[in-house]
């Protein structure tokens, strides 16, 4: 069993927490979870993906891990937080978004 992690971030003079999961999916590309945890963090870009029919929508955080490696970490909400289903190497589906999210 895995510990959670947690994000505090602030929204104007609040704090929030939002707690993060990750689902077996999310290791499938074995980048671990500190990595993603700081792209979710520290997103270049941060877009919500409307789901297909039936399906949640997908939170997509595209950014940089600590050593600067471009990362795409897809999410779902959950009522505490999200649950990380996907991380891997940024695409080139989604390449353009994060330049432009650089500028």
């Amino acid at each position: 069993m895995h510990r959670d992690l947690y994000l505090m971030y602030s929204v104007g003079q609040n704090t929030q927490v939002m707690r993060i999961e990750f689902a077996k999916s999310a290791r499938r590309h074995r980048i671990g979870r500190a990595r993603a945890h700081h792209v979710i963090a520290h997103p270049v870009v941060k877009v919500t993906v409307p789901g297909e029919e039936g399906r949640d929508d997908r939170l997509v955080y595209l950014g940089d891990d600590p050593t600067g490696r471009a990362l795409e970490v897809m999410a779902v909400p959950i009522e505490a937080g999200i649950l990380v289903i996907h991380v891997m190497d940024l695409r080139p589906k989604w390449r353009p978004l994060y330049e432009e999210g650089k500028r």
